[in-house]
């Protein structure tokens, strides 16, 4: 596959618009719910540059204008300022790919158009034929005016600008008339009603002035001079944010939290605040005197280091956008205003978005163009939400005021800066496949697959009973995990791209704590004969032992503690799990028929019997020995055993730790024991965390690391312990050496080494060493406990494993999610699995209304918890949701288990499409054949589960990357879709995918597959797989074969997973629109 554009003709794509609207009420995948209608919003529409405007947002100069396909969609759903891609003369350029990575701010090494200019120009004028054919359709045309205005972006130097290229493309932008009929003559047969529509020849009389980082101010001038001089056009000149300053850039950029490196060169080398303000003045009156309008844009992309592992190392230099730009962007509007005294035009585009974009627009910026909000989830689509708030009092007011507040505001705003201490990410380790890659990335990620999607659906609804059902199917800890576990199911969430993820665990505990108990009691279970011990009443032997026990297994359970929860009751503050939550939870597992047996320690003589009495045995103890720190002074006063240390606590023991306590370490524990001591020190008392890394790399949960660092705990990141500074037998301090990061190593982190010469100490009454957690298993050698890949079976027939006692010290969900597992596994291979339960009372939702809410951005409810100033106690820091933000919040989800499609919103180029498929199987195999006689090797069936799919369209792909970026699986859709090709002779070079055409007998596909050409015809009798060796008459519907010819008489092979790939490639053209 290639990463170059081929050009769809305009008369195709015409027809394909027009088929789709028809079939579907819909264009590119965009419903027409989602279409800007000009007369539900006619206070929006003002007069520019000598036109009508429709609306004051557009597209900026980018990916979303380089394509006619891409300016239709824009244009669809509301963008009526159109800066075309800026065109250059040298028009065959190599563009390192990828070239585009949005994970929140944004960041591109692209800058120039990938078509050679009269390409580039055919695919304007082709979007303006088509605008205007879809607005006599819609019914939308009225007037002299489109409504919209294309804008025309050149670069990069006066020199190329002169070019001969260029200067035709200055001239037909101005004037198409001849070109204009010959394209009008091409759709005539497509739309007869073309002759009715006055298309004005003059696409574009207007110019954005774009160029090259380092453009000398002179040079900048003089370009602009001749454009408003020679070429007599309405000028804009883009302006690079470093205009601002470096003092006060940097100012902005390091209390923003992006990791952003803006280099001193790009200082150096741009326009200076000074010399830019005298130049805009001379062209502002050149302009005045020619009777032209002259405006700024603001702003160009930020130059910055590449220091992320995205684009090419060779691309030193990459180009940041998006919401880290906004304050740099408004706040250089203010400055520019200050001083032309609120008389300088200005267009705005530096992370506008449908939150913002009112507030920049009182500002007077106008009009405001977006590209990095359009290259996340939703896509075009999002344009939709910009006009919920816009009204005609946008343009009333004082606009110069507005701008000043608004810029300062701009500067402590936490919507403009980075909060989380980790890149959020909805990647998973999942393959993607070409065929159902649909999967809810929350249920992926739970350690317990939760059926997610379904308690959500349910809460949503106000079906708590059937929520509660849906959660204790597979974790029997509901209340507990309610409150602590570290659910990074709400990390992968979908809507970590849009606003802010959906509230997983806080809906999990408003249902445990209201949901009427729909689940079945002990009088309803079959008991069988089987018996299990489980050793270890933490939460991984209990989930297992309830599992086993609700399957009929008599289940004992042997702990060796007083109580039962291990970990969690015994270590865990109170102020994150109460007792009362707790108990329910083992009360409910009691209650399936669970035997606990305390105080029961398991040695070698005691295991043996157990091995005696029962079928099988699950190990599920937990790793309750703290790892030791092997430093000089450990053994002191004063060091204490964070696990000691927090169970004392619990149990309300007296722990002496005075005023200065240190935690080493960055795990759950050490935040635990952090926030514990920090209720013990007094007011005048100081808890100190020292971990040998950075805050971002600390393994704990992102939510302990915040609250840790919110109640006051210092933390004193890249400082390794050396030794524990002893007196009199005692721990006063502890002696650490400043570290600094390197590479990065093998897991991936930055690799972390010592500053010679930076010991410093830190006074300490207390040392609490958490660097982990080990087992304490003795009576099983340690190599008979090892497990197979997906399996808890450990090398003794019948004795199972998992949690901390399988993969060592991790979360209590970890754990839950083993027991049940291994629970699962004990079942099947007993032949006790039950038939899973299937949901009544969930509807599936229309794929139309999961598309339209896929474009909505819609901000959660924050949880609820006590002011920081009164966490001096051990009471629970966080409430229960109430009901109406338990509904509410529940029905933010964007079912992703029915719907994901995320990669065709976030392509600009439209190239990844939705297509409809049947979910069926076929039957599948090979043909062997020795030219008469004919075998089938290897009959399988080839099953279609999911009835959307996606394909990829190559003639409209460059390869940026940007769907890869957004995909939930661990691949790349431009890469492992179907390659459907538009143009055949682009499919003929690259001899790589699908190419579907209408022929008099009907329609037929053709793909390459390892080198060969195959056709896939339709025909009256159903359908013909065929190569140049064979032809095989198929049924239509289910691809039975009828019959079989070998065409040279010659042996040959006949792979039918082809044939039945064609057929689900070919039928999901058909209904799309796209044949």
């Amino acid at each position: 596959m290639t990463d170059k554009f081929s050009i769809t003709p305009l008369n195709r794509l015409l027809r394909m618009i027009l088929e789709q609207y028809d079939l579907h009420r819909s264009i590119f995948g965009i419903p027409e719910e989602l279409f800007f209608r000009p007369d539900e919003h006619p206070g929006l529409a003002r007069l520019h540059l000598d036109q009508l405007l429709e609306s004051p947002v557009g597209v900026a100069a980018g990916p979303h204008t380089q394509l006619a396909q891409n300016i239709v969609a824009a244009w669809l759903t509301g963008a009526r300022f159109i800066e075309l891609k800026t065109i250059q003369t040298l028009d065959e350029l190599e563009i390192s790919k990828p070239c585009i990575d949005m994970p929140d701010e944004g960041y591109n090494c692209e800058w120039s158009q990938e078509l050679k200019i009269h390409e580039s120009f055919d695919q304007y004028l082709n979007a303006w034929i088509i605008i205007h054919v879809l607005r006599h359709k819609f019914g939308w045309a009225n007037g002299e005016f489109p409504g919209v205005i294309f804008n025309m972006s050149v670069g990069y130097n006066f020199e190329g600008i002169l070019k001969e290229n260029v200067q035709w493309y200055l001239e037909n932008m101005k004037d198409t008339a001849g070109i204009l009929a010959s394209k009008t003559d091409q759709i005539r047969h497509i739309y007869p009603d073309i002759d009715e529509i006055r298309i004005n020849p003059c696409i574009s009389d207007n110019i954005t002035l774009s160029t090259m980082h380092g453009c000398p101010p002179d040079e900048i001038e003089k370009i602009a001079a001749y454009l408003i001089r020679e070429r007599k056009l309405h000028t804009i000149v883009k302006l690079n944010p470093t205009l601002i300053g470096r003092e006060m850039m940097n100012d902005i950029m390091q209390r923003s939290g992006f990791e952003t490196i803006v280099p001193d060169i790009a200082f150096e080398h741009d326009l200076k605040y000074e010399d830019g303000t005298a130049m805009i003045a001379r062209l502002k009156a050149l302009a005045e005197k020619e009777d032209l309008y002259f405006g700024v844009k603001l702003t160009n992309t930020l130059e910055s280091v590449n220091h992320r592992d995205v684009f090419s190392p060779e691309e030193k230099m990459m180009y940041m956008s998006g919401r880290a730009l906004h304050p740099v962007s408004v706040n250089l509007a203010g400055k520019l205003q200050e001083t032309f005294e609120g008389q300088l035009n200005i267009s705005f585009s530096g992370g506008a978005d449908a939150f913002n974009v009112a507030d920049v627009l009182k500002s007077g910026l106008f009009p405001v163009t977006v590209c990095t909000d359009l290259l996340k989830p939703g896509g075009y689509g999002r344009l939709s939400q910009y006009f919920a708030g816009l009204t005609k009092e946008i343009y009333n007011g004082k606009h110069f005021e507005y701008l000043k507040h608004y810029a300062k505001q701009t500067l402590g705003d936490q919507k403009y800066k980075k909060s989380t201490l980790r890149e959020l990410s909805i990647k998973s380790t999942r393959a993607l496949g070409a065929f159902d890659c649909i999967s809810a990335p929350c249920v992926e990620t739970c350690a317990t697959h939760q059926g997610i999607p379904d308690y959500l659906y349910h809460t949503s609804k106000g079906s708590f009973g059937q929520a509660m059902q849906v959660i204790r199917e597979t974790n029997p800890f509901p209340h507990s995990t309610g409150m602590i576990c570290d659910h990074l199911c709400q990390t992968k969430c979908t809507r970590i791209n849009y606003d802010s993820p959906v509230l997983i665990r806080e809906i999990k505990r408003f249902n445990a704590e209201n949901a009427p108990d729909m689940v079945k009691t002990p009088d309803f279970i079959s008991i069988t004969n089987k018996k299990a011990a489980v050793i270890g009443a933490g939460p991984s032997g209990l989930s297992c032992a309830y599992y086993l026990a609700i399957n009929g297994i008599q289940v004992k359970v042997y702990e060796s503690k007083p109580v039962p929860g291990g970990m969690v009751s015994g270590a865990i503050p109170a102020f994150r799990l109460t007792e009362e939550a707790f108990n329910l939870d083992i009360r409910k597992i009691v209650d399936a028929g669970v035997e606990i047996h305390y105080d029961q320690t398991v040695e070698k003589p005691f295991f043996k019997q157990l091995q005696k009495e029962n079928d099988l045995i699950y190990i599920g103890s937990g790793a309750q020995k703290s790892s030791p720190l092997n430093i000089p002074g450990i053994e002191a006063e004063g060091v204490l055993d964070p696990l000691e240390f927090l169970f004392s606590v619990k149990q309300g023991r007296e722990t002496g730790i005075g005023q200065q306590v240190i935690i080493i370490g960055g795990g759950n524990t050490a935040m635990d024991a952090a926030r514990t001591a920090l209720r013990l020190v007094g007011p005048e008392g100081k808890v100190t965390i020292v971990y040998r890394r950075t805050i971002r790399q600390m393994p704990a949960d992102m939510g302990e690391i915040r609250a840790v660092l919110d109640e006051g705990v210092e933390v004193i990141e890249l400082a390794a312990p050396l030794e524990v500074v002893v007196k009199d037998g005692k721990a006063c301090a502890l002696r650490s050496i400043r570290m600094e990061t390197g590479e990065k190593d093998a897991s991936g982190r930055l690799s972390v080494k010592e500053i010679p010469g930076s010991e410093f100490d830190v006074p300490a009454d207390t040392v609490i060493p958490a660097i982990g957690q080990m087992l304490n298993i003795d009576y099983l050698d340690e190599e008979m406990l090892k497990t197979s890949k997906g399996s808890y079976a450990t090398q003794i027939p019948g004795v199972y494993i998992g949690g901390d006692a399988m993969r060592g010290a991790a979360t209590a969900i970890k754990a839950i999610g083993d027991g049940r597992k291994a629970a699962e596994e004990i079942l099947q291979n007993a032949g006790l699995m039950k038939q899973k339960e299937v949901h009544a009372g969930r509807q599936a939702h229309d794929h139309r209304e999961l598309i339209i809410k896929r474009t909505q951005r819609v901000y959660g409810t924050e949880p609820v918890e006590i002011p920081f100033e009164d966490r001096k106690h051990f009471n629970l820091v966080s409430k229960t949701m109430d009901e109406k933000e338990a509904l509410e919040e529940a029905a933010r989800c964007l079912w992703c288990d029915e719907l994901c499609s995320i990669c065709t919103t976030v392509c600009p180029n439209l190239a990844l499409q939705t297509y409809f498929t049947q979910p069926g199987s076929y039957p599948v195999g090979k043909i062997i054949s020795d030219g008469e006689n004919h075998r089938l090797q290897d009959p399988a069936n080839f099953d279609i589960r999911q009835k959307y799919q996606i394909l990829h369209i190559a003639d409209w792909c460059n390869a940026c990357g940007n769907c890869v970026t957004f995909c939930p699986t661990s691949g790349a859709p431009f890469r492992e879709k179907p390659h459907v090709y538009l143009d055949k002779t682009a499919f003929e070079t690259e001899k790589d995918g699908f190419f579907a055409e209408r022929k008099p007998d009907g329609m037929c596909i053709k793909s390459y597959h390892e080198g060969k050409c195959y056709q896939l015809a339709k025909t009256a009798e159903g359908l013909v797989f065929s190569s140049d060796q064979f032809s095989i008459k198929m049924d239509a519907s289910g691809m039975e074969i009828r019959d079989i010819e070998s065409r040279s008489g010659q042996a040959f092979e006949a792979d039918l997973e082809v044939g039945v790939r064609m057929k689900l490639i070919l039928e999901g053209l058909e209904k799309m629109g796209l044949c």
